[in-house]
């Protein structure tokens, strides 16, 4: 029987990696991302959009992005993957907020900010939002007058580096409207008939490969056997951001020096920028659950993304595996430390490299519906008492976003900064990117009940990285003093 074309009607299932985020979205789990892009306007007051105007704007860019355009609709009984379909009811003005922020400072536009973390997406449109906030004024970093233009979007639709490339598009002289789309006539019986037709398909190919799945998974043990790469996964006692999120979020930024994180980096070979910041997330969070009588017997380990669009080429919005990787915290000397994350990073890079590994990553495409969301179903049942073992106790992502080149009306883009939500068994989450000038923002976010006093951990942040910075100075010396004597 002749499958229904449904390319021909601009509708396109939904990769099963990307499925994933659709069947985990929950209460405790929000899975969207959000960016939030700063630009001054002191000389540009054209950039601070009435509603009108920020709907003319957008909807005069709708055409970068399927997201914009089209919804997620889940087939009926769940026996397929969901498939992205135009939204002939698109009403641009129900995805756009216009805000103005009256009072001064960093608090005003955090308290908007963390409401929009928090709260869920609607997924039965297209699943994007974007906000602007005008007259932004008092930030210590970004002095004059500001914009925060907020795009909002399901994990199902971009990842990080997905979000950049669109951040690209957006924010430039590129036009691109929305194309037609004519409303697709007995649309659900259409994916219901084919949903039908393709199961004893998908059963079959499930069947076929698990001997393949096994395989892998034999071949990597394997490898790790032979020493290709060290054990990454360590079981631990969790600690108070392991549990269960309240639903409230704090959110705030510090710069660093981009030159003084890349001096670090250059006193331990083969370090990386990313491995700078784990070890200064790493010293500055055990310090501070030692400051709340929590220390932690054993090493802190972080979950770290990977984009793997060098490695596979996937036809996914999601291009992601996970480090796992153990930032050492146990090591008193700050550079040992740094030297020994470096190494750490270097052997889960290679496990996630490993071809094995990689074909067991791709297990999860031929898992069928009913399995990924049983799958889904019971993680909601899980109850994170922080007695249960752990494999990782914090998140630390390095996103390449960037605000250089990027303008709204003509007003220069200053800042950027990347956010995910606070989830149970995550509340602190930090992501890097690189800011105006060659500096790089932290960007940390936790959940309020766990960490209320989240200023007090940014100062940890800062004497961490002094730490590194003066034992980065002391080698220097030394290295200058053996060159003398010698």
């Amino acid at each position: 029987m002749r499958l229904p074309n449904l390319l021909d009607m601009g509708i396109a299932q939904v990769n099963p990696r990307d499925a994933e985020f659709i069947y985990y979205e929950a209460d405790g789990h929000p899975n969207h991302l959000i960016g939030v892009y700063f630009f001054e306007t002191s000389q540009h007051p054209a950039a601070e959009f009435t509603h009108a105007q920020a709907v003319e704007w957008v909807t005069a860019r709708l055409g970068h992005n399927r997201m914009f355009t089209h919804r997620v609709q889940r087939t009926p009984l769940g026996l397929g993957h969901p498939y992205w379909v135009p939204d002939s009811d698109l009403d641009v003005r129900d995805h756009l907020r216009v805000t103005k922020i009256a009072e001064p400072g960093w608090a005003p536009f955090q308290k908007q900010l963390s409401e929009l973390l928090t709260s869920h997406m609607d997924l039965s449109r297209p699943p994007w939002e974007m906000h602007f906030f005008t007259g932004i004024e008092g930030l210590d970093a970004l002095p004059g007058r500001l914009t925060a233009v907020v795009l909002k979007s399901h994990h199902s639709g971009a990842d990080g580096i997905a979000i950049r490339m669109l951040g690209e598009a957006i924010f430039s002289d590129t036009l691109r409207p929305r194309g037609f789309e004519r409303k697709v006539p007995l649309l659900k019986g259409r994916l219901f008939a084919r949903s039908v037709l393709e199961f004893p398909g998908r059963l079959f190919q499930f069947a076929k490969s698990i001997p393949r799945n096994r395989a892998a998974v034999r071949a990597a043990d394997q490898a790790k056997a032979a020493g290709k790469w060290a054990e990454g996964l360590h079981e631990s006692s969790g600690i108070r951001f392991n549990g269960k999120v309240s639903g409230s979020a704090l959110v705030e930024p510090i710069t660093l020096s981009g030159a003084e994180v890349r001096y670090v980096k250059n006193s331990v070979p083969g370090a990386t920028v990313n491995d700078v910041l784990l070890a200064v997330v790493g010293c500055a969070l055990a310090r501070y659950l030692t400051e709340k009588g929590e220390e932690h017997q054993a090493s802190l380990f972080s979950m770290v993304p990977r984009s793997m669009r060098k490695q596979e080429e996937w036809e996914s919005a999601n291009q992601l595996v996970s480090l796992s990787v153990d930032m050492h915290t146990k090591v008193e000397d700050p550079l040992e430390r740094l030297a020994l994350i470096a190494e750490s990073a270097r052997s889960e890079k290679t496990r996630t490299s490993h071809i094995e590994v990689r074909r067991m990553s791709t297990a999860v495409e031929t898992l069928p519906p009913l399995i990924m969301r049983l799958l889904a179903y019971s993680r909601r049942l899980y109850d994170y008492n922080l007695d249960r073992p752990r494999y990782q106790h914090t998140m630390v992502s390095n996103i390449p976003l960037s605000v250089e080149g990027l303008t709204l009306n003509g007003a220069p883009g200053v800042a950027v900064l990347a956010n995910q939500a606070p989830v149970h068994g995550d509340g602190l989450r930090h992501f890097m990117v690189a800011a105006v000038g060659g500096g790089l923002t932290l960007n940390v976010i936790a959940d309020a009940a766990m960490m209320p006093d989240l200023g007090h951990y940014l100062e940890l942040l800062r004497a961490s990285f002094e730490e590194l910075k003066e034992a980065a100075n002391s080698r220097v010396l030394q290295s200058d003093s053996a060159e003398i004597a010698s």
